[in-house]
């Protein structure tokens, strides 16, 4: 399993998607935090520059890009050996199928801890920054730090839910079409909308582990953070459950 590990690890090193979704990424976090720290552009915000919760709603909200990144990164992961037709090779090199799955799902969740310690790295000190730069408080608390460790959690969950959707649909194409349909237009559309049916859906319940409410203006309306942790973890345990029981039974090509 650690050769296998490791030789997945390689795979998502080496593929230049991987380095080209990082950096629009981190962009994009840069962005994201930017429209969310209140005066930056002009605005208001939803929440006030001496709100406490501030500094830890921003760091949480500029994990909105790099879930959608690990939910790709795990459809390609699995995708690409179709697309390639490595997938024979791979099978032949490992016919436990399971043991496939596996792997690229603990490689997935090594990179999550990578990607999400970068994600810090750059919105942290940025959204002090910026924070600051509005004369605003920067407050070091308890959400803080539940923000963090929900953020290991939540990219984790979705680099597993990745692989598991790659694994079950196999066309790269439809795969990455389908994620970023659901979780860039299906959802937030309807978590603010419907926010009593969207707190039940993926992106609300991870949304309630980084405690969000606040950011979307409809604070008290997503469920808790426990419970949104239980949730997620609920869609990740269905999607592996699914994947493990449908891919060994199917053909390679």
């Amino acid at each position: 399993m650690k050769a296998l590990v490791h030789a997945e690890l390689i795979k998502l090193r080496s593929t230049r998607m991987t380095a080209v979704l990082l950096s629009a990424t981190l962009g994009l976090v840069m962005l994201t935090i930017a429209t969310n720290v209140p005066g930056v552009f002009g605005g208001t915000g939803l929440l006030s520059l001496d709100d406490p919760r501030l500094f830890a709603i921003v760091v949480g909200v500029g994990f909105g890009v790099p879930q959608v990144m690990m939910a790709l990164l795990g459809v390609l992961a699995f995708t690409q050996e179709f697309r390639y037709g490595t997938a024979s090779s791979t099978y032949l090199s490992e016919p436990q199928r399971t043991r496939v799955l596996v792997a690229k799902w603990l490689s997935l969740g090594l990179a999550s801890v990578a990607i999400t310690v970068v994600t810090l790295a750059v919105s942290v000190p940025f959204g002090i920054a910026l924070i600051r730069s509005q004369a605003g408080e920067v407050s070091v608390g308890a959400q803080l730090l539940q923000t963090v460790s929900a953020a290991f959690a939540v990219m984790a969950a979705y680099g597993v839910i990745g692989v598991a959707i790659g694994a079950l649909v196999r066309n790269q194409i439809a795969g990455v079409v389908g994620v970023l349909v659901w979780m860039l237009a299906v959802e937030q559309i309807v978590v603010p909308v419907l926010p009593a049916v969207g707190r039940w859906m993926p992106w609300g319940a991870s949304s309630s582990l980084l405690q969000l409410g606040p950011s979307y203006g409809f604070d008290g309306e997503l469920l808790s953070a426990q419970m949104g942790g239980l949730v997620l973890a609920g869609y990740a345990a269905a999607a592996v459950a699914l994947a493990l029981r449908i891919t060994p039974k199917r053909d390679v090509m």
